[in-house]
């Protein structure tokens, strides 16, 4: 295990522990900032196990000792090293496909905050607040995400459209104008029967904004402002997975804009509609 992160040769060998330093190690991957402050006894007692058990899981980590094992961690706590794109392995248990996925999902709304220039963004809610009417394109997974979209923004008090028919994206392609704005989103960016609505809408000057993990895709290439939403894949989880929470927050993050540019008719819509929805409760 030489030259692996003290985080990292954890998790590896963590499927093979047995029970009482498994619970060590599962404490150590969950609090990595507090144990470089805890003794050997603090931790035996916060685990509620012996201190022998803490000196067996530091020998099967290769370390001389639990002080060697603080070291290491607090190395990596000061400078950390991302290992949070690890394959998930058959014989991963649930917590170690939580602690997988769930780093993952937060490295890759690091990174979406990373590639997306405010400046783009901006670009896209200007476009948003000044449309007479927003339509919200997704199609297969994606069609979700564009429906999320759709229905946060009916809050804002502008005109909204919602659809993820090939058929009516094309007719509202057609009658939308330059004051209108389409929100286009698909993962891969590939979907050729979006595209070339969108290219309809394109040569009517509507205003078309997607959202994509791709930034050089046939849809990138017929929109005025490209988002992009960063995810990785691996054998058991696919790339969708990721990209799909980076783009459900940069959705959130042009409802927002939208909101902040007019807050007297958002809050009055808001009301509105939870006045509406109150009449459906109990």
């Amino acid at each position: 295990m030489e030259g692996t992160s003290c985080l990292q040769r954890i998790k590896n060998i963590y499927s093979d522990l047995k029970g009482a330093e498994k619970k060590v190690a599962e404490y150590i991957l969950k609090n990595p900032q507090e144990i470089i402050h805890l003794s050997i006894t603090e931790l035996a007692e916060e685990c509620q196990i012996g201190e022998a058990t803490i000196f067996r899981l530091c020998k099967k980590l290769e370390y001389k000792g639990y002080q060697e094992l603080k070291i290491k961690i607090a190395s990596e706590v000061v400078s950390p090293i991302d290992n949070i794109h690890e394959e998930i392995e058959e014989n991963d248990d649930t917590f170690m496909i939580m602690q997988k996925i769930f780093n993952g999902n937060i490295y890759s709304l690091n990174q979406t905050l990373k590639i997306n220039d405010k400046e783009n963004v901006e670009k896209a809610v200007n476009m948003m607040f000044n449309a007479d009417k927003i339509a919200f394109f997704g199609m297969g997974g994606s069609a979700a995400l564009a429906f999320d979209a759709y229905h946060k923004f009916i809050r804002t008090g502008k005109q909204c459209e919602f659809h993820d028919d090939s058929h009516l994206q094309a007719m509202m392609c057609s009658l939308f104008t330059e004051k209108d704005c389409i929100l286009a989103i698909s993962n891969t960016g590939s979907n050729k029967e979006m595209v070339e609505n969108l290219k309809i809408a394109s040569e009517n000057n509507v205003k078309i904004i997607a959202i994509t993990s791709n930034s050089k895709s046939p849809l990138s290439k017929v929109s005025d402002v490209v988002l992009t939403s960063y995810g990785k894949e691996n054998r058991f989880k696919s790339e969708a997975m990721e990209s799909k929470i980076s783009t459900l927050s940069l959705i959130d993050c042009l409802f927002v804009g939208v909101c902040l540019k007019n807050k007297e008719k958002y809050f009055t819509s808001l009301n509105k509609i939870r006045h509406a929805i109150a009449k459906k409760r109990y």
